[in-house]
């Protein structure tokens, strides 16, 4: 359980991205429209409308997997999803007793689009969480704002994330709560095919440090992307070995568009502990 996915703490699967898309742009896309409820819920595309499916494979054998439903009618967008995040066995050294670590998490959400110009998207969920034979329940919810300007190549985003209550703590101490705000923007310039994003999240009520990303999108074929992204995390991978550190902390993918259906594909390297592999299926609806 020394695996550190994004910080460090309880309740991982809030920091872990949605899909394949947000795996290889290193979570950074929170502006932008997507065609799944993730960071901030006013950025859910008003084209999005289907299903899909998400795996990724983690080292230390942990395996994460996600369902999402997308609607798209005159009232706005609707989301809903459910996500598993498995951590494996846990042997206990005296006792030699098996026990397992694995979340649970299930959310809604719903966008409205003002103008077409700004939008306004909130999300509530439930966490179930067990670690070692010890649960934790959580409700919480999400809220944001993001707003487009010049002809939509330039898109802010604000979110509150992850604001709620313990239903039950673990044990009598109770942990934290990640909540966070979040500030992402995104740029389009206008004669490259291209989609620089950036995102810096600060921890509400933590000693943790501030976390910003950065991710690109270039899209040479209008069904093929390629991305890229890195956080300031890429600091904490390096091992003083070139070979490693080259690409340590970097993750990347592909997305390839058909008639009906999405594919993406992705990677986190994290240095040291190995990578993330992931990948996303959407299948739209009629």
């Amino acid at each position: 359980m020394g695996f550190q996915l994004f910080a460090s703490g309880s309740y991982e699967i809030f920091n872990f991205p949605v899909d394949a898309r947000n795996l290889a742009l290193h979570n950074s896309a929170a502006a932008y429209d997507g065609i799944l409820l993730s960071n901030n819920p006013a950025s859910l595309s008003k084209r999005a409308n289907g299903n899909t499916y998400s795996y990724f494979y983690l080292p230390a054998n942990i395996h994460f997997t996600g369902f999402q439903n997308v609607h798209n009618s005159s009232s706005g967008v609707r989301a809903n999803k459910i996500s598993f995040m498995s951590y494996g066995a846990i042997i206990d050294g005296e006792t030699e007793k098996k026990s397992y670590a694995y979340d649970i998490l299930l959310e809604s959400g719903v966008k409205k689009e003002i103008k077409n110009l700004t939008s306004v998207g909130l999300s509530a969920g439930y966490l179930f969480s067990s670690i070692a034979g010890y649960k934790s329940q959580l409700l919480y919810s999400n809220i944001g704002i993001r707003s487009r300007m010049l002809r939509k190549r330039l898109g802010v985003g604000l979110s509150l994330e992850n604001i709620g209550f313990l239903l039950k703590p673990y044990t009598d101490v109770k942990e934290p709560i990640p909540a966070l705000f979040r500030t992402a923007l995104y740029y389009e310039p206008q004669h490259i095919p291209l989609i620089i994003n950036g995102d810096f999240v600060t921890f509400i009520g933590d000693d943790k440090p501030f976390h910003f990303s950065v991710g690109i999108e270039f899209k040479p074929h209008n069904r093929l992307t390629l991305r890229l992204g890195s956080s300031n995390h890429r600091k904490g991978y390096m091992t003083n070995d070139f070979s490693s550190d080259v690409i340590a902390g970097f993750s990347g993918g592909a997305g390839f568009r058909f008639t009906n259906m999405t594919l993406d594909v992705g990677f986190m390297n994290l240095g040291p502990a190995g990578f993330v592999m992931g990948f996303s299926l959407m299948k739209k609806m009629d």
